[in-house]
C-alpha cells in the first residue's frame, strides 16, 4: 500500500477518535474494551496448545496426517499448475495471485480502518468487533507461522525464486524438508500462509455471525487465494490442506470465545423475571398477593 494511502487512512482513522473522544468517553471505552478482548482472544490461540485435550491433539494429527497423504499428489499438482498458470481459465483469479489487488493488504487495508472508524464515531460495538476480531485471528496465525513454525520446520516452495521459474517439480521434491528452520522466503512454503490468514478471517466471521447466502463470499475469497497460490507456485497442495486446518482452528477459536461474551452479556442485561408470593402487611390489612416482575 502506498504511503499517500496509508496516511489518509491513518488521519481518517485518528480524526474518527478523536470525533468520538468529544462525542462520550464512552465510545472510546468500546474500541478499549474490543481491543481488549481481541488480545486475550490471541492470546488465548497462542497459549491454546498446552490446554489441548486428547481429542484435540487427535483432530490436530489427523490434519497433519490428511496433509502427509495429500503431499503424494503434490509433485503432479505442480507440474499441472507450470501448465495452467497462464491459461486463461483461470483469469478471474487475478486480482489474488502476485500483483494483484487483492494479494496484499493494500485495498483492504484503508477500506477496514475507514471501517473501523466508523465504528468507533457511532459506538458500534457489533461492527468493531467484527472487524478486530478478523484482523487479531489474522494476525495471531501470522505470529504462529513466523515465529514457531518458520524457525523450527524449512520447506522449500515449489517455485522458490522470485525471478526466474524453476521448473516443474519431480516427485520427491515436495520432501525438501529441514530442521531447524530457515529465514529464507523460498524455504516458508509449509504452511500456505495467505491460506491461512484468510481462512481464520472467513472462520470467525461465518462462525460468529449468521450471514445467510453471505457466508459464501468469504469461502469464496478462500478457495480463490488457495488456488491463486498453487498456479504461482508458491505452496504444495498438501501446504494449502494444512493452511486450511489451521486457520480455520484459529478463526473458529475467536468466534467461540467472542459468542460466549456475547451470551453472557445478553445474560446480564436482560432483567431477571423474579416470581413470588408476598404475605404482609397492605394499608392495615394482611394481604397474600402474586408480585411479578419482568
Amino acid at each position: 500500500m502506498r504511503t499517500s494511502s496509508i496516511r489518509c487512512v491513518a488521519a481518517t482513522l485518528f480524526v474518527s477518535i478523536l470525533a468520538a473522544t468529544a462525542d462520550g468517553q464512552s465510545k472510546l471505552s468500546i474500541l478499549g474494551t474490543n481491543l481488549k478482548n481481541s488480545t486475550g482472544d490471541a492470546w488465548d490461540v497462542w497459549t491454546s496448545p498446552f490446554r489441548g485435550r486428547g481429542d484435540d491433539w487427535l483432530l490436530a494429527l489427523g490434519a497433519v496426517a490428511g496433509s502427509a497423504a495429500v503431499s503424494l499428489a503434490d509433485a503432479s499438482v505442480d507440474q499441472w499448475a507450470v501448465k495452467q498458470q497462464n491459461d486463461a481459465t483461470w483469469s478471474f483469479l487475478k486480482p489474488f495471485r502476485e500483483g494483484g489487488i487483492a494479494f496484499s493488504g493494500r485495498v483492504v487495508t484503508p477500506i477496514a480502518l475507514a471501517a473501523l472508524g466508523v465504528g468507533v464515531v457511532t459506538g458500534n460495538s457489533r461492527l468493531q468487533e467484527g472487524l478486530l476480531g478478523c484482523a487479531s485471528a489474522y494476525a495471531a496465525s501470522s505470529a504462529v507461522r513466523t515465529w514457531v513454525i518458520y524457525p523450527v520446520l524449512a520447506r522449500t516452495r515449489p517455485d522458490s525464486s522470485r525471478d526466474v521459474a524453476t521448473p516443474p517439480a519431480q516427485f520427491g521434491d515436495q520432501y525438501n524438508l529441514n530442521i531447524p528452520g530457515s529465514g529464507n522466503w523460498g524455504r516458508h512454503s509449509f504452511p500456505g500462509g495467505h491460506l491461512v490468514n484468510v481462512t481464520s478471517c472467513a472462520a470467525f466471521l461465518t462462525r460468529r455471525y449468521s450471514m445467510g447466502a453471505a457466508e459464501a463470499i468469504p469461502w469464496t475469497v478462500v478457495g480463490s487465494v488457495g488456488l491463486a497460490r498453487i498456479l504461482d507456485r508458491r505452496h504444495w497442495l498438501s501446504d494449502q490442506v494444512i493452511g486450511a486446518a489451521f486457520g480455520y482452528a484459529v478463526g473458529k477459536q475467536f468466534a467461540v470465545r467472542s459468542s460466549h461474551r456475547a451470551n453472557r452479556a445478553a445474560t446480564d442485561n436482560t432483567p431477571v423475571s423474579r416470581d413470588a408470593f408476598l404475605l404482609g402487611p397492605q394499608t392495615g390489612r394482611l394481604q397474600l398477593t402474586w408480585n411479578m416482575t419482568f
